[in-house]
């Protein structure tokens, strides 16, 4: 029995030992060597434009030592090395122990277009097929007319396109790593402004593939209360609000002679708060289980900006539920956010019907007091009311209401990625004019004052609110 235990002991064993590991901290700057086009481009070329902007976003990160083309050029000057032309994979090698960079990227534009194109007009009535040949070959024939020989047709209506790949190349082998397929179009404006347009797109893009490509990890020091210190501040590109997600610590086992690494389970989020030189300070935002000391931290690259839902309104005066609709939240995870609304109802007027009403608006919130699993906050909302009801001859008639908000709002979490958001405030109330209904259609639509038996009803949604809303929030982390 004994020995049967011992050989059961044995056998397990293996699965049973684990062994932490400890956190992974980004302790130096990742030497990047940024490539650029042929030299005999103009300076103003398109891809040494994106070029220059890998070089200043990469730059201004922080987490990067970025060594660009000019100086590349100093170095290889001050070695007599010098070379012109493109800089093929096979001279990599040799620039990129020159520069002690292990990895180089290079902009390499797959599609560039620019084209000015019609601007998009109104439907006009349908004039049948052979009017509508004429009049666009009349249309066509003037705009030639018109149209300077050296001005090219809707110069000021510019359609850009950019499709491009950053290719991550090791400098070691010369062989490709990763690459980052980024792309933007925009329409509108002068050849120049257009091209400026896309060109922000393409910052964006290039921003977060860069984030990605390097990830800041550390480990956290202290845990006092809701706050906490981490390793690594400004030196390493850490920025206020930067959110980390922290996790246990990944463990270690061996199984069948071969070691595998487990990862630990996230805990909560951090968002920064102070830095300093090689130390930072955060507040533990959300959280699902214990954040400790020794635990490790890593960028959450993509914090959301937005959040959405459902919610509803119930209205003390009328003791019954009067709207609901959807909600947008901007910044759902900072003390300063905005956020819009936009749903249907009833309210009944001064004769007690009941009339539909279409709403929308938005406003801002203030989040004064945050913990790990609720915080609470200030909110103004200005909501628009479109009001239809029928009036005493039958007209469909509408008016529009305006009901600004005040009031305080508590978002309490329910998991890691829902919250239940209730809002209590008082609202005023002012109609922006007065009942009228349309005749005709298009051009030929005329307004009309509503046609009553008596005074017309009145609209007063001002008293005691509650709002109630389930908000989603799409944050990338691992359960």
């Amino acid at each position: 029995m004994i020995k049967h235990i011992v050989i059961l002991s044995l056998f397990f064993l293996p699965f049973l030992a684990s062994q932490t590991i400890a956190p992974d901290v980004t302790n130096v700057k990742k030497r990047l060597l940024v490539l650029t086009a042929d030299e005999s481009k103009p300076n103003d070329a398109l891809d040494r434009k994106i070029s220059k902007i890998v070089a200043e976003i990469a730059t201004d990160l922080g987490r990067y030592e970025v060594i660009d083309r000019n100086q590349l050029e100093s170095i290889l000057n001050e070695l007599a090395l010098h070379q012109s032309g493109i800089i093929a994979v096979k001279d990599i090698l040799e620039l990129g122990n020159i520069a002690s960079a292990n990895e180089a990227m290079k902009v390499q534009i797959t599609h560039y277009s620019q084209k000015g194109v019609p601007l998009e007009e109104e439907e006009e009535e349908d004039k049948g097929f052979w009017k509508m040949v004429v009049y666009e070959s009349v249309k066509g024939a003037i705009r030639l007319a018109t149209t300077p020989k050296n001005e090219e047709p809707y110069a000021n209506n510019m359609e850009t396109i950019i499709q491009a790949d950053i290719i991550l190349l090791n400098v070691k082998t010369g062989q490709t790593i990763d690459t980052y397929p980024i792309s933007a179009a925009h329409t509108g404006g002068s050849r120049g402004k257009s091209l400026g347009i896309a060109l922000n797109q393409i910052r964006s893009k290039i921003f977060q593939a860069l984030k990605n490509i390097y990830i800041i990890k550390t480990e956290v020091l202290d845990v006092n209360g809701s706050k906490v210190t981490l390793i690594l501040g400004s030196d390493l590109g850490v920025k206020k609000g930067t959110v980390y997600e922290i996790s246990r610590l990944d463990k270690k086992k061996v199984l069948s002679g071969r070691e595998i690494r487990i990862p630990g389970k996230t805990v909560g989020l951090v968002r920064i708060n102070r830095v300093s030189n090689d130390a930072s300070i955060g507040t533990i935002i959300r959280k699902w289980g214990r954040v400790k000391g020794g635990y490790q931290a890593e960028e959450l690259v993509s914090p959301p900006r937005a959040s959405g839902g459902i919610t509803i309104q119930y209205n003390l005066e009328r003791q019954a539920i009067d709207h609901g609709g959807l909600l947008i939240q901007l910044n759902p995870l900072s003390k300063w956010g905005g956020f819009f609304h936009l749903g249907g109802g009833s309210i009944f007027d001064s004769r007690n019907d009941k009339d539909f009403m279409f709403t929308f608006g938005g406003g801002i919130n203030y989040r004064f007091l945050y913990t790990p699993q609720f915080n609470l906050g200030g909110i103004v909302d200005i909501p628009f009311s479109f009001v239809s009801r029928n009036d005493d001859f039958n007209n469909s008639v509408t008016n529009v209401l305006m009901t600004p908000q005040i009031g305080l709002q508590t978002e309490i979490m329910i998991n890691r990625k829902l919250d239940l958001v209730i809002r209590a405030g008082y609202s005023s109330s002012n109609t922006l004019g007065k009942w009228t209904y349309s005749k005709g259609e298009g051009d030929d639509s005329k307004q009309f004052d509503a046609e009553w038996d008596g005074l017309a009803p009145t609209l007063d949604a001002s008293g005691i609110y509650f709002n109630f809303s389930i908000r989603y929030l799409e944050i990338d982390i691992d359960f």
